[in-house]
C-alpha cells in the first residue's frame, strides 16, 4: 500500500478558488434535502511519482521489453488506480443547478469531503461520461487504498446494463459497446450542447497540473459536469 503522505500534494495556498468552503448540500432547505437527487460526478487525475509507488510494484510496472514500452507505462500512470491519483472532483447537482469541484490539498481530505456530501445528500441516481468503466472504479479504489471510508447504504453502482441508478452518459450513446469510439467533445456537437474543451483534455490535465494551473483543471472539470448534464437531460426521458 502506498504511504499516503507520500502523495503528490496541492499546496493549501493554491487550492482554485472554484473549490466552495462548504459542502455542496451547505444552506439548503429540508424540503431541497428531501427531494430526489441526480449527480453528476467527473473526475482528473495524474500520474503519480514513479519514486513514491513502492519499490517491488514499480519493478514489476517497468518490467518492459524495450524502452517504448517503458514510456508508454509512464504516459499511463494517470490512467491506474494504483499508480495514479485523482486531484479534481466536480459534481453537479442537476436539480437544484448547483456545482461543486472537490480540490483539497491532499487526496484523502478530497476523497473524504467528497464521500461526506455523497453521504449527506444520498442521490437517487448518479450520472457519468464513462463512469462506471473509469471514474466510480477509480474513486473506489483510491479510497480504499487511501483507507477513507464509505458511507453506508451508499453505493457507486458500476453494473452494466442499468440506467437506474447509475446513467452512464457514454455507455447508453454506445449502445453498451466499449470499443466503439465516441468521446464527450463529439457527442455534444452532435446534440447542440455547447463543448466544454477549450485546450484542455485528459491528456494534458497532467501537464496543467505540474504548471500549477489549477484553476484551469477544475473550470474544466465543471465544464464537463455541466456539458455531461445537458446530454443526460436530453436522453433520459427515453431510458427508463
Amino acid at each position: 500500500m502506498q504511504n499516503p503522505k507520500s502523495a503528490i500534494r496541492i499546496p493549501k495556498s493554491e487550492v482554485p478558488p472554484t473549490c466552495p468552503p462548504f459542502p455542496l448540500c451547505s444552506g439548503l432547505r429540508s424540503s431541497e434535502m428531501a427531494q430526489p437527487a441526480t449527480l453528476v460526478v467527473d473526475i482528473e487525475t495524474v500520474g503519480q511519482d514513479p519514486e513514491l509507488i513502492p519499490a517491488r510494484a514499480r519493478e514489476i510496472l517497468l518490467d518492459v521489453e524495450n524502452e517504448e514500452d517503458r514510456r508508454r507505462v509512464l504516459e499511463n500512470l494517470a490512467l491506474d488506480p494504483c499508480t495514479g491519483r485523482i486531484i479534481c472532483i466536480g459534481v453537479h447537482w442537476v436539480e437544484l443547478d448547483r456545482s461543486r469541484v472537490y480540490c483539497q490539498s491532499d487526496e484523502r481530505e478530497l476523497l473524504a469531503n467528497f464521500w461526506s456530501d455523497i453521504g449527506q445528500i444520498r442521490p437517487q441516481r448518479f450520472v457519468t461520461f464513462n463512469g462506471k468503466s473509469f471514474d466510480f472504479p477509480y474513486i473506489n479504489i483510491r479510497s480504499a487504498i487511501m483507507g477513507v471510508p464509505v458511507p453506508r447504504d451508499v453505493q457507486l453502482d458500476t453494473r452494466r446494463y442499468s440506467t437506474e441508478r447509475h446513467f452512464d452518459v457514454r455507455e447508453v450513446l454506445v449502445n453498451y459497446d466499449r470499443y466503439r469510439k465516441g468521446t464527450l467533445e463529439f457527442f455534444c456537437e452532435i446534440f447542440g450542447v455547447p463543448s466544454p474543451k477549450n485546450g484542455i483534455n485528459g491528456r494534458t490535465v497532467g501537464d496543467y497540473f505540474k504548471a500549477g494551473q489549477l484553476e484551469q483543471i477544475a473550470q474544466y472539470c465543471l465544464a464537463d459536469c455541466r456539458a455531461t448534464s445537458e446530454l443526460y437531460l436530453k436522453l433520459r426521458n427515453y431510458y427508463r
